[in-house]
């Protein structure tokens, strides 16, 4: 028989949780929910504003463009060199 394990995830929250008491735990959770919540609401917004400003044809800074290229393109003096492309081979 197959016994699935838990995630270490669930496993680390399982112990940071286990110590509290019962009306503790339901708080924990619920402020975990909650931070949740929070964060997909925010990039829910910064997603439709972007939209909107790309639908009105307002210029979007490169800080708050929606789905940013590579980490490079913004390291500024820090980004390698881009080599050229050898074609010849």
């Amino acid at each position: 028989m197959y016994v699935t394990q838990a995630g270490w995830k669930s496993e680390i929250f399982q112990v940071t949780v286990g110590f509290l008491p019962d009306w503790a735990k339901g708080t924990a959770l619920g402020l975990v929910a909650l931070g949740f919540l929070t964060l997909w609401t925010v990039k829910l917004k910064r997603k439709l504003a972007y939209h909107r400003a790309v639908r009105s044809g307002q210029p979007i800074p490169a800080a708050a463009r929606y789905a940013q290229g590579r980490g490079t393109d913004y390291l500024g003096s820090y980004a390698p060199q881009p080599r050229p492309d050898d074609t010849s081979a």
